[in-house]
């Protein structure tokens, strides 16, 4: 998809949503997006839509979504009844193109929560999420995407 489009559509998406900081939820995902290369980036915008809003998943992908897109978008979307920390697991271990993207987009959303200097109770174990998704893209980088390659492991 092309990068513009899906900046329309999490725009269009998440209008004027705030996030549990009281931020705007589109700051957020610009800085993510920003965060990324340009072949993920159209993902980063799109990495909290299908969570997040009402847009619907077919909508995404009559806007452009490729298949790839749309199964590393599927798996950057945690499911209702989904721990974080499974939700996090799953990312860190999926097989292929799709998961080396969202493997990507992951480490730059983490990396942007964690930059806050304070996080309010309950907030998910992002550092967790980080460390285990980071161990699991150095073991699969090899087999996959360089998509993996390009995020920093620091």
């Amino acid at each position: 998809m092309d990068p513009r489009a899906a900046r329309s559509i999490a725009h269009y998406s998440h209008t004027d949503a705030r996030d549990r900081l009281g931020e705007l939820v589109i700051e957020h995902v610009e800085r993510v997006a920003a965060a990324v290369p340009e072949e993920a980036r159209a993902i980063a915008y799109l990495h909290d839509v299908l969570e997040l809003t009402a847009t619907p998943a077919p909508a995404l992908s009559a806007r452009g979504l490729t298949s790839v897109e749309m199964a590393a978008h599927e798996l950057l979307t945690r499911g209702a009844s989904e721990t974080y920390e499974a939700h996090a697991l799953r990312v860190a271990w999926a097989p292929g193109p799709e998961g080396a993207l969202a493997r990507c987009v992951k480490v730059a959303d983490l990396d942007d929560h964690l930059s806050h200097p304070s996080m309010p109770a309950g907030t998910p174990p992002y550092g967790w999420a980080r460390r285990h998704i980071l161990a699991a893209q150095e073991r699969l980088t090899s087999q996959y995407s360089p998509l993996d390659q390009g995020v920093a492991t620091a």
